[in-house]
């Protein structure tokens, strides 16, 4: 199984956490805030197969993106994983716009000298993301947690970008709707744990298996075949940006 957007860091237990996703073989994508929290988990996961850290520049920590700018262009080489970066201009978010804006053109400079997987926050800018993406030529890349409108689904999904799918996604009406429009090809799996809960609890990597199940029934295949087809998406887009 694959977690393609895990925040790891965050949870009270974290490193028991990554020890369960190892154990069980899900290979996850440790989303971080901040090149300083990139730093702190590759260390925390330097033993790590398949917990992997992402180097992140988080909008709604933008207030702290200045201060990180260096560290980032530092820690871009290594990092095999980008995430979490975007754009959030939902309600009071939007105050930080110029800055989000800067500090995301500054993650698309690097990214458009060596690809990287990346993982993309981009509640209630989603037009601005996909212009930004399609100007520079970056992609594929994968939309976390999507919360736009069909037809901005439509175009990401156009520009050849993948979704990725969390339990609280599965248990949504709209997007019961939603995963019609989806190719099988461009759909990935993921968390955003400890944010997202399950019965009650954070959503651990593991916890993809739902939203493996609920994939299955939408595509009235089997969960073995439902996780065959996420794993073979997410080689697939592995080598295409390699």
């Amino acid at each position: 199984m694959i977690d393609t957007h895990c925040h790891i860091d965050l949870y009270d237990n974290p490193l028991e956490v990554a020890a369960a996703a190892e154990k069980l073989a899900v290979k996850t994508v440790a989303v971080t805030y901040l090149p300083s929290h990139f730093v702190l988990a590759s260390k925390h996961l330097a033993g790590f197969k398949y917990v992997r850290p992402a180097l992140g520049l988080h909008p709604l920590v933008a207030k702290d993106h200045e201060a990180e700018l260096k560290l980032f262009a530092e820690c871009f080489g290594a990092a095999e994983y980008v995430g979490e970066v975007g754009l959030d201009f939902y309600g009071g978010n939007k105050a930080s716009k110029s800055i989000q804006e800067k500090s995301f053109a500054t993650v698309i400079h690097h990214l458009k000298k060596v690809s990287k997987f990346v993982t993309i926050h981009s509640r209630g800018a989603e037009d601005v993301v996909l212009t930004m993406l399609r100007e520079s030529g970056i992609g594929p890349v994968v939309f976390h947690w999507f919360s736009g409108s069909k037809r901005q689904l439509r175009n990401l999904l156009d520009a050849g970008h993948r979704i990725s799918i969390n339990t609280a996604m599965a248990d949504s009406p709209k997007w019961d709707e939603m995963i019609t429009f989806v190719p099988r090809s461009s759909v990935l799996t993921e968390t955003d744990g400890p944010f997202v809960k399950v019965n009650g609890h954070p959503a651990v990597p593991k916890n993809v298996g739902s939203v493996i199940s609920w994939l299955a029934e939408s595509w009235k295949t089997s969960p073995a075949l439902a996780t065959q087809q996420i794993e073979n998406n997410y080689n697939y887009l592995s080598e295409e940006l390699s």
